[in-house]
């Protein structure tokens, strides 16, 4: 087997140990475009991906491919039914960075809300005005959870137990009623949902309208579930208080995008799932799931 890494993931040297065992193994560290990818997996088995975008004119490229191992719990940015169509098993990375997210998640609503990057900014400036940064409180107050997976419950239990708040969700089987309810009712929103044709666009202004006044909002599933220019309108009229975004529309973030000009935003360059704890659980998975498709019983399958 060759087995070709095309990106920027992380095996740890006992992985990498056990990887070896079933061919040979290239890693590559960086993102590549799509003409120098092309050329890294051309002979590859088996393709560990993390970044790099695979349609079908790409999974084309590699004549011999049996398996995509995504080191990622997410894996929009490959084509399905192309794979299907070639009979490529493709395997994802869940649950390894759970916590991580939930972590971030609630660290970017309690910075968000206590207006922390705002107050920041102005201090760098020679400001001090502790008076002017009023922010709100979570405990007992309720949150909606959009996408209640491993990282939407994980979420829960945290600010249930540590914050007494209550708590809405809503999953793929839950109805416009339940997810209205929770637009209406929630004082906080959290979105952890995975990018879908049905999650696309799904808060959008008709979703605004229904939240209440003052509502902040925090997004570490996928940028485009939520209409960005939407969000932007909402902040600045003061209908959501504040955002904390992980996840944007267009990745990289451009640097005109007008949420830079906003002061009640707060932003990260998609780094939830970034922790050395969540990189060696990331790494594990990828062996396993490799390990156990040549086995013959693959496992993680999407």
């Amino acid at each position: 087997m060759k087995i070709i890494s095309v990106d920027k993931v992380v095996i740890y040297p006992e992985h990498l140990q056990k990887l070896k065992k079933f061919g040979e193994v290239i890693i590559y560290n960086n993102v590549p475009n799509e003409k120098e990818g092309i050329k890294r997996i051309k002979d590859a088995d088996i393709i560990v991906d993390n970044w790099y975008k695979m349609p079908a004119n790409v999974i084309a490229s590699a004549p011999s491919l049996k398996m995509i191992c995504v080191a990622a719990t997410g894996y929009e940015w490959i084509d399905l039914n192309e794979t299907r169509k070639r009979n490529i098993l493709v395997s994802n990375s869940p649950c390894y960075s759970s916590e991580a997210v939930a972590e971030h998640t609630i660290g970017l609503l309690l910075h968000s809300i206590r207006r922390a990057s705002e107050s920041e900014r102005e201090m760098a400036n020679g400001k001090w005005d502790p008076m002017k940064f009023k922010g709100k409180e979570l405990k007992r107050k309720t949150l909606g959870i959009i996408g209640f997976g491993s990282i939407g419950k994980r979420i829960a239990e945290i600010t249930e137990k540590g914050f007494n708040m209550k708590i809405l969700h809503i999953n793929t089987q839950s109805s416009i009623t339940d997810f209205e309810r929770l637009l209406k009712e929630s004082d906080f929103i959290s979105i952890n949902a995975p990018l879908t044709e049905k999650t696309k666009g799904m808060i959008g202004q008709k979703e605004f309208d229904l939240m209440k006044v003052g509502v902040a909002i925090v997004n570490t599933g996928r940028g485009a579930i939520i209409n960005e220019e939407s969000l932007i309108s909402n902040l600045k009229s003061g209908k959501v208080f504040s955002a904390g975004l992980d996840v944007f529309s267009n990745q990289p973030i451009n640097k005109d995008n007008p949420l830079f000009k906003l002061t009640n935003v707060t932003l990260t360059p998609h780094i939830g799932f970034n922790t050395e704890e969540s990189e060696y659980r990331l790494s594990e998975i990828v062996v396993n799931n490799i390990k156990n498709f040549i086995e013959g019983h693959p496992i993680n399958i999407v």
